[in-house]
């Protein structure tokens, strides 16, 4: 029963984030102009909501280890995910583009973080929500001294985006996220608990499940440049590469040290 209320509590919190969050987010876009490296960086956040609504929920249920893994194991699945959509549509080049140097770098960084915490015995350690935070800080102002983002006018022909609709669907998603995310954290502690199942294999489930989001915007960003005749421009990387360090960075800078605050709290 508890392996049920684990799969529907993911396939909910995925089909929420891509039918309800994404498309509040795609509203707000072109309500408000958003160049594709806002977009990105949104859109990179928003699918990082299953990360952090399965993590608070294992954190609240005292199952560090398998929520710690599942940012662990995302971060590196998303990378993979990235390469595999660059890949098919044959954007290599601009993965080699200088002006992507510092997302590349970003993205690796919060790859190798958890990691490194895990290696060092320092993913419980309090001192690690300021070290954590302070690197999310740094990505920020990096970001904003190196990639001086600018607004571009909507694309002549495409449909205009309601700010006020896309706000509904993004408030009316986190709610329902969060309670979903609730019933994935229990389930989660009862598998980790009751069938003895390895926390590593939770988290590496829970990490792939939850990366689904961004293989599908990915995936729709190439797709959607495809179709315009667009391919072949910076734009479409420039915002998947943003959605991608949007997403690691949000993983590592800002969901971990709450929960870990959260978890440190309850223990």
């Amino acid at each position: 029963m508890d392996v049920i209320i684990l799969v529907v509590s993911i396939v909910i919190v995925l089909i929420t984030v891509q039918k309800g969050l994404c498309r509040g987010i795609d509203n707000l876009a072109l309500a408000l102009n958003w160049s594709p490296k806002t977009r990105g960086q949104v859109t990179g956040f928003a699918t990082s909501i299953p990360e952090f609504a399965a993590l608070i929920s294992t954190a609240l249920n005292g199952v560090w280890a398998a929520g710690l893994w599942n940012i662990a194991s995302s971060n590196i699945i998303n990378v993979v995910l990235l390469i595999t959509a660059v890949c098919w549509y044959r954007q290599y080049r601009d993965l080699w583009n200088k002006h992507f140097i510092d997302e590349m770098l970003f993205a690796g960084m919060a790859v190798a973080f958890p990691l490194l915490l895990m290696y060092f015995s320092m993913d419980q350690s309090p001192y690690t929500v300021p070290i954590l935070l302070f690197f999310y800080l740094v990505y920020r102002l990096s970001d904003r001294v190196f990639n001086r983002a600018h607004t571009e006018p909507d694309v002549e022909g495409e449909d205009a985006g309601s700010a006020k609709l896309g706000l509904l669907y993004i408030i009316g998603s986190i709610a329902i996220i969060c309670v979903a995310g609730n019933f994935l954290g229990t389930s989660a502690e009862a598998i980790v608990n009751k069938m003895e199942i390895p926390v590593i294999f939770v988290g590496w489930l829970l990490g792939f499940v939850t990366s689904l989001p961004e293989l599908t915007t990915f995936f729709k960003v190439y797709s959607a440049a495809k179709k315009k005749g667009a391919l072949g421009g910076t734009d479409d990387t420039q915002e998947v590469l943003d959605n991608l360090t949007g997403s690691n960075m949000s993983n590592v800078g800002i969901i971990y040290p709450i929960a870990l605050l959260i978890f440190l709290f309850v223990t």
